[in-house]
């Protein structure tokens, strides 16, 4: 038996089935531990003993749902996004024709009409929710399918019966009204709710297909002296591997042979490009520079780091804290009370009450369950969450599901990587320190026409001062870089060197203490210094680094001011981390962290809180998904963004700040609509159960449930639209 078995499951409509899944399973003997993933749509199962798969299988068919062993994920997600959308603009017409009809336009013989197009609505279009009423009420639970269905199908057959038996209904001196509107009306809402939850889901599933396209799909392979390109995945432990200039590497190994500049931003999240020579380690789906290395693979398949990350990603979606809706909580307790007052008030009237006495019960019990039927309480998250998200997108950010605009009103932690976040993610000159009477126009001339004909990420900053300064190019004679050392070359006759301390002293040169300490300072203060000379002597030090942003230190400021803890995880060392840390206001710091790490670090915060994460590249992805909160920047890598639950447009890192602020006016919002949802559930059931008729002959009709369910609706969507007033 394996130690881990994978199901794909069809058949859940929500977080709830998930649960009833993963409970289930959980009592069967043999399984040690079941997770159930609603958004990946899969069962994770630890068995303990021999068991057989079969006994799994029947048992999640048996409590209603199916074990699709060949599906494909991805397809599946995109199968049920298209037929959940295609679902909504059928029952929406139908469902808008039905209110013109039952408004506006009167026909001849209209009841029918609305009768006729409603139907399809009512059990075609909202089948799923009937069927997983069922499966409820079969466990004997209850969730806000049960609701829904419970709700329109009292709205739906009272009218139909109406329709039918008009005589019947008059003949109680009750008005003949129908509220097909109301059924139709339901079910299409939250169809419309659906599609927006399954549109959110499939982002993961496409974070998840952008780090698979990370690694090439095939390489150079050297063997007996000749270059044969073959897939990736058919490499083995031992093979040699060349990777060009651009390439990216295609798996896990050791350099045998070159030497080059390998982007790793990826994997440590740091903009510096790695030197890379003989002996050096190499990472899949990072990418080389403009020298050619020759790689000795060591890991492949599920063993190399690039498979891990994956594999964090896929599982930090079993350990997002799920939160079940509010709704649903309540649906569970509210509706088989609903149900029982219903029975009760049917029995009363049938053996208490006035003539004609059928007639009177079926209409309080009916009246009972329409005024519980859930209007408002559908419109009741859906329209606060609709009005905050535009909020939030006028504003700059980009929020991808419900659930995060909940947890972040609870934030505790706020993790934030360095390079790209608290940083602007790009190398620039920091400083130029002239030394011996040298000048920094003349260090700054040498220096960027020197790296001009090199490879090095410095180059670049150089370039970009240089034409602020309209320094000219001039030409460079005997060029020569010393890799992981650095260059030299001839410049108007003389001789010029950059490059580390390691280069100045083998070049015979040794530093005097004070310059030392100085270069010293600098390397422990998140910069990199670099050394200018020539014959003559010492010119100066250059120094390169990351630039903070602005608002890092003012975002700092307010999140410690609302009691939020700031964090700071980073793949940099422990000075630079350190005096990073100290530049942008946090006391707490990680230093030398991998991806795998740093999801491990988020899993601990969130045991003692709610825990953002703040991050814009790939070695990132893990940790955002892991988070109960993923916020990307929006500069970021597709990866970080598909990963995350909410994107900060244009990099805006003060945005993070107004999410916060936006999340808990939202659900201030939420628990208010919530409340109105319910109020007059509240007021109206004990009035549509009779309790007033033997004291003032005052009984509910099913037409006053209809009015209530206006006015809630009402009352939700005026309190929802407050939102767009929303002040950061």
């Amino acid at each position: 038996m394996p130690e881990k078995i994978e199901l794909p499951i069809t058949g859940m409509s929500c977080a709830a089935c998930a649960a009833r899944i993963e409970r289930e399973l959980n009592r069967m003997e043999g399984i040690h531990e079941a997770r159930v993933n609603f958004p990946l749509k899969k069962a994770v199962i630890m068995p303990k003993t021999d068991m057989e798969l079969k006994q799994v299988v029947d048992l999640i068919r048996d409590i209603g749902y199916d074990v699709d062993i060949e599906a494909d994920v991805t397809l599946r997600a995109a199968k049920e996004e298209a037929g959940l959308k295609k679902d909504f603009i059928f029952a929406a017409c139908l469902s808008a024709a039905v209110m013109v009809f039952s408004m506006w336009m009167v026909l001849p013989y209209n009841n029918f009409v609305l009768l006729l197009l409603t139907l399809p609505v009512q059990f075609y279009f909202g089948l799923r929710f009937h069927r997983a009423a069922l499966l409820n009420m079969k466990h004997f639970t209850a969730d806000m399918n049960t609701l829904i269905s419970v709700g329109t199908s009292a709205a739906f057959f009272y009218s139909a019966f109406v329709t039918f038996f008009p005589h019947v209904i008059s003949a109680a001196g009750v008005s003949t009204m129908t509220y097909f509107d109301s059924s139709a009306m339901i079910i299409t809402l939250i169809l419309l709710g659906r599609y927006f939850e399954s549109k959110a889901k499939t982002r993961t599933y496409a974070a998840i297909k952008l780090l698979y396209e990370l690694s090439p799909k095939e390489c150079v392979l050297l063997k007996d002296g000749a270059e044969t390109r073959v897939p990736t995945n058919s490499l083995e432990v031992g093979d040699m591997v060349l990777i060009r200039p651009g390439e990216k590497v295609p798996i896990d190994g050791i350099v045998a042979e070159g030497n080059s500049y390998v982007d790793e931003s990826m994997i440590t999240g740091e903009s510096m490009p790695a030197h890379k020579e003989a002996g050096d380690e190499v990472i899949g789906g990072t990418i080389n520079g403009k020298g050619s290395i020759t790689v000795e693979t060591s890991r492949i398949g599920a063993d190399t780091v690039l498979a891990r990350v994956i594999r964090l990603v896929e599982e930090a979606q079993f350990t997002k804290a799920p939160v079940q809706r509010l709704a649903d909580k309540v649906a569970g307790i509210f509706v088989p009370i609903v149900i029982l007052i219903g029975i009760c008030a049917f029995f009363v009237w049938l053996f208490f009450g006035p003539e004609p006495r059928i007639t009177n019960s079926i209409l309080s019990f009916v009246s009972v369950l329409i005024i519980a039927c859930p209007c408002a309480l559908g419109l009741a998250t859906p329209t606060a969450i609709m009005v905050a998200t535009g909020v939030g997108a006028k504003k700059g950010i980009l929020i991808k599901n419900a659930e995060a605009l909940e947890l972040t009103n609870k934030t505790k932690h706020v993790l934030f990587d360095k390079t790209g976040t608290l940083t602007e993610g790009v190398i620039v000159l920091a400083d130029i320190i002239p030394l011996n009477a040298s000048s920094e126009a003349d260090m700054l001339r040498n220096a960027f026409n020197l790296e001009r004909q090199s490879e090095h990420p410095f180059s670049e900053a150089l370039r970009k001062k240089a034409q602020e300064l309209d320094i000219p190019p001039v030409d460079v004679k005997d060029f020569e870089a010393v890799i992981g050392r650095g260059i030299k070359g001839s410049i108007d006759g003389t001789f010029y060197f950059m490059g580390n301390r390691t280069f100045y002293e083998e070049e015979g040169r040794t530093l005097d203490d004070q310059t030392a300490r100085l270069y010293e300072e600098k390397e422990g203060s998140a910069e990199s210094p670099v050394l200018l000379w020539e014959d003559k002597g010492l010119m100066g030090i250059l120094t390169f680094s990351d630039t903070v942003r602005d608002e890092s230190a003012g975002v700092v400021r307010e999140l410690t001011r609302m009691g939020i803890e700031p964090v700071m995880i980073t793949g940099d060392s422990s000075a630079g981390a350190k005096t990073m840390s100290h530049r942008v206001g946090i006391e707490r710091y990680f230093y030398r962290v991998l991806p795998d790490k740093k999801a491990a670090i988020v899993e601990d915060f969130k045991k003692n809180g709610i825990t953002i994460m703040v991050g814009d590249g790939i070695n990132d992805a893990p940790s955002l998904a892991a988070a109960d909160v993923g916020v990307a920047m929006g500069k970021g890598t597709d990866i970080a963004i598909e990963s995350a639950d909410v994107v900060l447009m244009k990099g805006h890192l003060s945005r993070l700040v107004s999410l916060i602020r936006l999340s808990k006016k939202t659900l201030r919002v939420i628990r208010q609509n919530l409340f109105w949802a319910f109020f007059y559930n509240i007021l109206g059931i004990p009035i549509a159960f009779g309790i007033l008729y033997p004291f003032f002959g005052i009984r509910f009709e099913p037409v006053f449930g209809a009015i209530a369910m206006v006015v809630s609706s009402i009352s939700v969507v005026s309190n929802s639209l407050r939102l767009k007033f929303f002040k950061e």
